[in-house]
């Protein structure tokens, strides 16, 4: 497959807006084996997880535009019959209103930054893609008032810093927790690619959690089948549980230091509640959107510092409001704790090669550690 396919391939399964994809120029649509990778890779029944019927055909419709802008001769130049096929089959299909469709669950597939090349890599060796699979809804706001079903900039942003050697680095080995998940989309990378020993997956609404069950067990099946073609069974150790912050943390399996309890439910007090059982590392993206909610965001941060022996704090703040995040800084100097900004930064959004995401308004990563 072209690198030019590869991206927009990513970028499809992705469900990223089309007037942002990457899209190949028409001399390139305009070649057969192009025109077959585009529908081997991504028009293809026999994919799975198909976008929305209504993005694959907005996707469709301008690639068969371009195609026939390319065309210099329409005696050798074509479209290639199964995209003209495909193309009368979307349609024909029934569409889901507007509202229904901002409402709707959909199986979105995220593809992490491809890694740079190191002095021992191989030409020859492709890695294989590390993706997760995650069922959210790309309406604003869901019933109830959450954002919490979508994956939003920021959790894009500190999984492409995760996907990094250094971030990595952090999670290998680690017992994770992270805040307000949401799809589940960072804490699903960090158990099924990044070797985390365990990871916890909260937030505070009960569908959020069964959502993030779901996901688990359709990333656990992927990985049956993805590893050269091998059926391979390993079971994904991320944990959804309930923490509505101010109160205690609810169900969740966590190994703790003798490796006991894995796979087996537990209450939150055998679970983490216990002084010998916790955390190595927490994460949390785009937490800080409203002052009134600092107060117990710190206060979490201080219970999982001294009650749960996590190490350091990882967040990704999306910088929308500066009196409001500094609302947060002044609260973390007030507890003691020690604020790092890491050196990192998203790519430009024309030069990402996954988890792609917009960069318009500011994402900065920051490390928090305890009072010394």
């Amino acid at each position: 497959m072209s690198r030019h396919i590869h991206t927009l391939s990513k970028q499809y399964f992705q469900l990223v807006d089309v007037p942002q994809l990457s899209i190949p120029p028409n001399n390139v649509l305009i070649q057969p084996a192009v025109q077959e990778a585009l529908y081997e890779h991504m028009f293809n029944e026999s994919l799975t997880p198909l976008p929305p019927t209504t993005y694959r055909s907005r996707v469709l419709k301008l690639l068969l535009a371009r195609i026939e802008e390319g065309i210099t001769d329409p005696e050798e130049d074509e479209i290639l019959d199964s995209l003209m096929e495909t193309w009368a089959n979307l349609l024909t299909t029934p569409k889901p209103s507007a509202l229904d469709q901002a409402q709707q669950l959909s199986q979105i597939k995220y593809t992490a930054p491809t890694p740079p090349p190191t002095p021992s890599s191989s030409t020859t060796t492709t890695t294989p893609p590390r993706t997760v699979t995650i069922s959210e809804s790309r309406g604003v706001i869901l019933s109830g008032g959450t954002t919490g079903n979508r994956t939003w900039e920021a959790a894009l942003h500190l999984g492409s810093y995760l996907a990094t050697s250094a971030g990595e680095t952090l999670i290998r080995g680690k017992r994770v927790i992270e805040l307000g998940a949401g799809t589940g989309f960072l804490s699903l990378f960090c158990a099924k690619h990044l070797g985390a020993r365990a990871v916890v997956a909260t937030d505070r609404e009960p569908f959020l959690i069964d959502n993030m069950r779901a996901c688990v067990g359709v990333n656990n099946r992927e990985i049956e089948i993805e590893e050269d073609g091998r059926e391979v069974a390993r079971t994904i150790p991320m944990y959804p549980a309930i923490w509505d912050w101010g109160t205690k943390l609810e169900t969740a399996t966590v190994e703790n230091e003798d490796g006991e309890g894995e796979g087996k439910e537990q209450d939150s007090v055998s679970a983490v509640g216990d002084k010998s059982v916790g955390f190595d590392i927490a994460l949390g993206a785009d937490l800080i959107y409203d002052a009134d909610i600092i107060p117990l965001l710190i206060s979490t941060v201080r219970d999982l510092f001294e009650n749960y022996h996590i190490k350091q704090f990882i967040i990704a703040a999306t910088l929308r409001n500066e009196k409001t995040f500094k609302t947060f800084l002044d609260a973390c100097e007030t507890n003691s704790f020690t604020v790092e900004t890491l050196p990192f930064q998203s790519m430009a959004e024309e030069e990402q090669t996954g988890f792609f995401h917009s960069t318009s308004i500011p994402i900065h990563t920051y490390r928090i550690l305890p009072s010394r």
